[in-house]
């Protein structure tokens, strides 16, 4: 496995349901529409910033589809529906530790929520994560409260690893549930 040869740019990725891909700027009118969304900025902490408008969107994209692809910092995934083309979301596998671990995290539309999307697109980038790229190790920091997503998780093989009491997250401070999931088979 190549982990840098998957940098060059934002690998596509499929699900029964999903296309998981890079943003465009055809994509920000919606993805604008979902972060500003109060049901979903609760369980954010923050840290994804609310932007509008130019120059913002084009820095933006910059930043997810080059500079921090071209750092292997991050991978940014716009999520779409195979069914209609709409964008119901954003999953991010990024903050690699010497090639061997990361950290998932992902955030749809709460026009979806409750069908079974973001555990396609989290089982996906996990699978991409283990067999592509060779991780040891992803992990994921959950507000107790957002029990649907410890769900997710679960579901996908994430393990429920301890609270982590005023843990950053975004801006702000929280207690957070760590979960991961580890390759026993590659370590």
């Amino acid at each position: 496995m190549n982990f840098n040869a998957y940098f060059a740019e934002i690998p596509r990725l499929e699900t029964q349901q999903l296309i998981l891909r890079a943003f465009t700027r055809e994509d920000m009118d919606v993805y604008l529409k979902i972060i500003n969304d109060s049901r979903l900025q609760r369980f954010l902490g923050g840290g994804v910033p609310v932007f509008s408008g130019e120059p913002h969107i084009t820095n933006w994209l910059n930043n997810v589809n080059k500079r921090l692809l071209k750092s292997k910092t991050v991978l940014t995934w716009c999520i779409e529906q195979k069914s209609d083309g709409v964008v119901v979301g954003r999953i991010d596998l990024g903050g690699f530790v010497r090639k061997s671990m990361a950290d998932i995290a992902y955030y749809l539309s709460p026009m979806v929520w409750g069908r079974g999307l973001a555990t396609q697109a989290v089982a996906t980038v996990t699978e991409f994560g283990l067999r592509n790229l060779g991780l040891h190790r992803i992990q994921a920091t959950v507000m107790p409260e957002n029990t649907a997503s410890i769900r997710v998780l679960e579901k996908n093989g994430y393990n429920r690893e301890g609270l982590l009491r005023k843990y950053q997250m975004g801006k702000e401070f929280h207690d957070v549930i760590m979960l991961a999931i580890v390759d026993e088979e590659n370590l």
